[in-house]
């Protein structure tokens, strides 16, 4: 009996002892680790309380921390971590954990470049291991034997999991983190990403057939959460995501896009709501739908100027990035404000944007055996909504001499089925300043834009805006005008067919700029009044035919060449509106005028024809219809030529007064002068003699004297002309420099006061 009772005592005694080593063994090890943190892993580490009740099975840590390499930083810590095991459930062959708990975990990592505060870490334990040589050949095999298995990741990710596990099953509940805290710094590029007071809710992880619920939620300390909700069968490899992501700040980005973009300042706000719904082992094969939206986004230029968006929000019905199929409800843009400008250098605002995106990228090592391209899948895509109100977009263009500025309001884009492979139509609406508006109807599809049609009418367009533009090529300002433009266009295979009506009304310009050198020199005043109808207006066809992908092919300036050619051609034949003013306007361009606006002289002569006279008072009849009009008779001859045959006139006008005895001439004499001949000897020999007397420069100023003779007489028969008047007609002599015609005459030159 006492052998009994002393077996009972020390049975209590051992598991008293027991007990008692399962209790201190907990206080032990954490002293052991903490004692010898830096042997162990390197670094400084705190644990304040460890504690395993053996009733519970339960393990609880306290105010754990382990610290940064200056050994007072914290690096990665937590309040409390408690996670509760059920033996009992073994007899079943399962491995049961009812609870795990974790509360304040904390953890910052930073990268500079390719190392982490945590690196040290990872090179002690590369240290320890590679020590050991035979652990290092053990390890090699693994990863070999690690290498082959992941040859076919099916294959073992449709293992059965219970199977992997010797017929247990496992199954963790009641899965839970509580006020987490993770950040995230790249020292490098100066971004820092905090996710704050995050938690985790898991209330099942199941290594079986059953489905395993996972909710997460996080929150970003510079503004935005994130919910995410996923159901995974660990058998099937099925799994489901809901994604809920609300208001993120984009600014998070933004030292990432430096090598993307060049900015002064970027903002903005992130949101989505997706399911993705698919298999572990197919991954491009699950169906994403949802819906995902920016907001109140803006992009500071280097300049300081803006691209912003108020929304744009996209409702996804299905995407399947392995059968290349989207299917999206809706594309919603709205209140897009944007500058677009053109440089002198031909570089836009947009090339300065995406600079760094744009250069060359680095070599890669040619292949030793290239790989088979597996041939790509149709795309297969549809919107069956787009919608962009509220757009603004202002253009500047610095290249002509006066800068260009124009902005383009309630732009709106509006298409339904939208589809890549076969045409659809979009239609767009603008708006102009001072009223005017365009409206452009597209018909194409989308994987072939170089075939299409498209109608473009742009109505009640204010020309005053586009001065700088005629300024620059022609050296006029345009005062005033209305245009209104029709194209029709059809293109296949990128050869376009164009054709375009351009109706001007009211168009005026200003006197032409002397201090510039344009690039066209046309009388833009002329061209423009010759061009007008008796109502004001200019109407005129240009068609456009040409390759678009010629490098030579420009659309604009087929059309403005065109134009400019017009003007050109009726600017040059002024006289058209002779007799016929009311009537004249874009129809008549291409009248044969022949030499109707030029009046041929002699030179040596000091008196106008009959003939010339009568052409000279047809030209200003036109005056008498339009006061609008000015004439300026412009007298031009050969100089040159001129002073020489003026010298021998002279000198055979000395020699027929010598030899007919004659100190006054009439016209019968003027006549005998002209026929003697230069081969007479009397003649040949008097002008060997006295061709020195005459002075050159004499002769010139005796010319020129009556050149202007000339001019005061025209002038004075001009003036007693119906509608002639001191200020609509003027009668001129070349500047010297461009004494040089080789035909002497008068040139008519129109303008318009």
């Amino acid at each position: 009996m006492k052998k009994r009772y002393i077996a009972l005592i020390v049975l209590a005694v051992l598991i008293v002892l027991v007990i008692a080593a399962i209790n201190a063994a907990p206080g032990i090890v954490k002293n052991y680790i903490v004692d010898h943190s830096e042997e162990l892993i390197g670094r400084k580490m705190k644990i304040e309380n460890v504690d395993f009740s053996p009733l519970s099975f339960t393990v609880t840590v306290d105010d754990f921390a382990i610290y940064e390499t200056d050994g007072t930083t914290p690096f990665v810590a937590f309040e409390k971590f408690r996670i509760n095991i059920n033996p009992t459930h073994l007899i079943h062959k399962e491995i049961s954990v009812s609870e795990i708990y974790l509360k304040g975990l904390y953890t910052r990592v930073t990268q500079k470049g390719d190392q982490f505060n945590f690196s040290d870490i990872l090179d002690k334990f590369s240290a320890d291991s590679s020590a050991n040589a035979l652990d290092a050949k053990e390890t090699s095999a693994k990863a070999a034997k690690s290498a082959e298995a992941s040859s076919d990741s099916a294959q073992a990710l449709n293992l059965d999991p219970t199977e992997a596990l010797y017929g247990f099953s496992v199954a963790i509940e009641n899965i839970s983190l509580e006020k987490g805290n993770i950040i995230y710094e790249d020292l490098k590029v100066g971004s820092k990403i905090h996710l704050q007071d995050f938690s985790v809710a898991i209330p099942a992880v199941y290594f079986s057939n059953k489905n395993t619920d996972i909710g997460v939620n996080l929150k970003f300390a510079n503004g935005g959460d994130l919910g995410v909700h996923v159901q995974f069968n660990m058998k099937t490899q099925d799994f489901g995501v809901n994604v809920t992501l609300n208001k993120l700040a984009l600014a998070v980005a933004k030292p990432y896009l430096k090598d993307f973009i060049n900015y002064k300042d970027f903002e903005g706000l992130l949101g989505a709501n997706l399911n993705v719904a698919g298999n572990v082992n197919h991954i491009l094969s699950s169906n994403i739908s949802g819906t995902a939206a920016i907001d109140e986004i803006k992009l500071t230029e280097t300049s300081g100027k803006a691209i912003g968006i108020s929304h744009i929000g996209v409702g996804i019905n299905k995407a399947n990035l392995d059968a290349m199929d989207f299917r999206i409800d809706s594309v919603i843009v709205d209140g897009v404000s944007a500058n677009i400008e053109l440089f002198k250098d031909g570089k836009t605002n947009i090339d300065v944007l995406i600079e760094p995106l744009m250069k060359p990228a680095k070599e890669e090592p040619a292949q030793k055996e290239p790989k088979k391209e597996e041939e790509s899948k149709p795309l297969k895509a549809i919107v069956n909504k787009l919608q962009v109100a509220n757009t603004t977009v202002t253009a500047t263009d610095h290249t002509p001499k006066q800068p260009f500025n124009y902005k383009v309001s309630s732009i709106a884009v509006n298409g339904e089925n939208i589809n890549f492979n076969t045409p659809c139509t979009i239609n767009v609406s603008a708006a102009f300043p001072e009223g005017g508006t365009m409206k452009l109807k597209y018909k194409g599809a989308l994987s072939d834009i170089g075939t299409m049609n498209a109608y473009i009418s742009v109505k009640n367009l204010a020309l005053k805006h586009f001065s700088p533009y005629s300024h620059h090529f022609t050296g006029y300002p345009i005062s005033s005008g209305t245009m209104a433009f029709a194209s029709e266009n059809a293109m296949n295979n990128w050869n376009i067919e164009s054709k375009n009506t351009i109706d001007i009304y009211n168009i005026n310009v200003g006197d032409k700029d002397g201090n510039t050198d344009p690039e066209y020199i046309v009388p833009m005043k002329v061209g423009l009044y010759i061009l007008k109808d008796k109502d004001d207006k200019i109407q005129f066809d240009v068609p456009v035919k040409g390759n678009v992908k010629d490098p030579e092919f420009s659309y604009v300036k087929i059309v403005w060449q065109t134009v400019m050619n017009l003007l050109i051609k009726v600017a040059l034949s002024p006289l058209k509106v002779v007799g016929n003013v009311a009537a004249t306007g874009a129809g008549a361009v291409g009248l044969d005028l022949g030499k109707n606006d030029e009046i041929l002289i002699d030179p040596l002569a000091t008196s106008f024809t009959s003939e010339q006279y009568a052409k000279a008072q047809k030209m200003v009849e036109a005056l008498a219809k339009d006061k609008k009009l000015k004439m300026n008779f412009v007298q031009n001859f050969n100089l040159k030529k001129t002073v020489d045959a003026y010298k021998t006139l002279k000198l055979k006008t000395e020699f027929y007064k010598a030899t007919q005895n004659k100190t006054t001439l009439n016209e019968l004499d003027e006549k005998a002068i002209q026929a003697i001949s230069d081969k007479d000897s009397a003649y040949a020999a008097y002008a060997s003699e006295h061709a020195k007397e005459l002075d050159r420069k004499t002769l010139e100023k005796e010319i020129l004297a009556m050149a202007d003779a000339r001019n005061q007489e025209l002038l004075k028969v001009l003036q007693q002309q119906t509608g002639v008047t001191k200020k609509n007609v003027t009668v001129t002599t070349a500047p010297r420099g461009s004494l040089t015609q080789k035909k002497a005459m008068y040139k008519v030159q129109i303008d318009v006061q």
